[in-house]
């Protein structure tokens, strides 16, 4: 605080330091330099990228991240050729339900309402009268992952593909290269070193970072993104970790990538095993193998361990926590990106106009640990079914399953990741179903419900029929690129 003619005069900050050399850095750093006056630097810490959580080869990203593309002028066509990343429109799960079978959790809405009737309490109702319906038979996202057929939709909402939404799969190192050019194109500085001390000018602010190299940084305001390691938030004043291990018992993975010339499939293969999940992700050169489990093989070379969970502050003083170095969720329903790119938006929207920012530290603080317990909860939902040693599960996930099976209603809070349909989409794959329905879908006849189910699914398949392969729409991309 600056005191001049007796008045404390509150400090701008000019210069932001971002600590870690992964996505989730130079992510921040493009951001916050688009985005605000300030300098930004960032000090490079190299070594492995677990700056998302997990250091994954291919990231899953749900469709949030086209947001936060659009918000940052990148254009996503250019980006997916010059990094071969692919598109994803949802999850296949195996072996998560009783009986094994395969279930897909479509990106974007699904079906359509029949007045005030929800889709899904129409499905009920057909049940109920002893029709089998499979949810992604009425998704647009669901039947062009079935098919192979996919391009960008980017008219109006008047089309039935409107419905549709989709995520990337990225290949990290293709990802993180594309952001680190676009961060230096607006003028971030970039310093290498590894961190060696960290200098506090108050009771809870940094005012500098000491390099191994004898380097000092000075900065206004810092960003650790240097993943589970923590360079910066560990050093925090009443820095903890809140261990999220009963619930999510994973803590270790290991990847394989092998290369590969095939069409890359539109979704995550995930498939449950007795200790933990395997997933398999494609985008347009590689294959990744991902095996999450229960400590067979931490201290082995070749697996990464990790514990999920958060820290209890991921804003303190004038230091904030991005990605990894904030939350671990394991990835099973690719929430590492999304978590990332919000929180970077959250940080927009509260950015402090000075050095004294402890009202936008708590209500940031409290916007964030809802998200991360929300995106928390959804993980959870998948094991608890199937792992009765992750139960009792979270109070809040308790009212969600309970009020579902009651009567179908889907409890959505503040900060959700998860909307409406990808928790009945989920809730579908373990076969959580409810017990009673809408009421009011007693009021539309039996043979109206069926020809209106028989009306969707023809009006979407003939708008997947239009649409071209994902293979030829990828060359289509990279025939402009060249």
């Amino acid at each position: 605080m600056l005191i001049l003619f007796g008045r404390s005069v509150p400090m701008p900050i000019e210069r932001i330091v971002i600590v870690g050399g992964g996505v989730a850095a130079w992510l921040s750093a493009l951001t916050l330099a688009a985005k605000t006056s300030c300098a930004v630097i960032l000090v490079d810490t190299g070594g492995i990228d677990d700056s998302l959580g997990l250091p994954v080869a291919i990231e899953a990203s749900l469709p949030s991240v086209a947001e936060l593309h659009a918000r940052l002028d990148i254009d996503e066509d250019h980006m997916v050729a010059h990094t071969g990343s692919s598109y994803g429109l949802g999850r296949a799960l195996s072996n998560w339900r009783a009986a094994g079978a395969v279930a897909f959790h479509p990106y974007g809405d699904v079906g359509a309402n029949l007045g005030p009737v929800a889709f899904h309490h129409l499905m009920a109702h057909r049940r109920a009268d002893g029709e089998t319906v499979n949810l992604a038979n009425y998704s647009v996202g669901a039947l062009c992952a079935q098919t192979g057929r996919f391009a960008p939709y980017r008219g109006d909402g008047r089309s039935v593909l409107s419905t549709m939404a989709h995520g990337l799969h990225l290949p990290v190192d293709g990802y993180r290269h594309y952001l680190q050019n676009a961060a230096k194109q607006r003028g971030v500085s970039v310093i290498a070193g590894d961190l060696k001390d960290v200098h506090f000018d108050a009771e809870i602010r940094i005012g500098s970072v000491r390099l191994s190299t004898g380097q000092v940084v000075e900065g206004d305001f810092f960003l650790d993104c240097s993943g589970q390691a923590r360079f910066l938030a560990s050093r925090m004043p009443g820095y903890a970790f809140e261990d999220w291990s009963a619930w999510l018992p994973h803590n270790d993975m290991r990847i394989s990538v092998t290369p590969s010339n095939s069409p890359p499939p539109l979704y995550a293969h995930i498939e449950a095993h007795e200790d933990g999940w395997q997933r398999f992700l494609s985008c347009q050169d590689r294959v990744e193998e991902l095996v999450i489990s229960r400590g067979a093989g931490s201290g082995v070379a070749g697996c990464y361990a990790f514990t999920n969970g958060r820290i209890v502050t991921p804003w303190t003083g004038n230091c904030l926590a991005i990605g990894g170095a904030a939350a671990v969720i394991e990835p099973v329903a690719s929430t590492q990106l999304h978590l990332v790119t919000t929180a970077l938006s959250r940080l927009l929207d509260l950015f402090p106009h000075s050095r004294e920012s402890s009202v936008e530290a708590t209500e940031y603080n409290r916007q964030t640990i809802e998200q991360l317990e929300n995106a928390r909860d959804y993980a959870i939902l998948h094991f608890a079914q199937k792992d009765a040693s992750a139960l009792p599960v979270p109070e809040r996930l308790a009212h969600r399953l309970s009020a579902y099976e009651a009567s179908g209603r889907v409890a959505l809070y503040d900060e959700e990741t998860f909307e409406t349909w990808d928790w009945i989409a989920l809730f579908e794959a373990l076969d959580i179903t409810p017990r009673r329905y809408d009421v009011v879908a007693n009021g539309i006849a039996g043979d109206a419900i069926a020809a209106h189910f028989e009306r969707v699914r023809s009006v979407m398949l003939k708008a997947v029929s239009s649409l071209p392969p994902q293979q030829s729409y990828l060359q289509s991309l990279k025939a402009v690129a060249a």
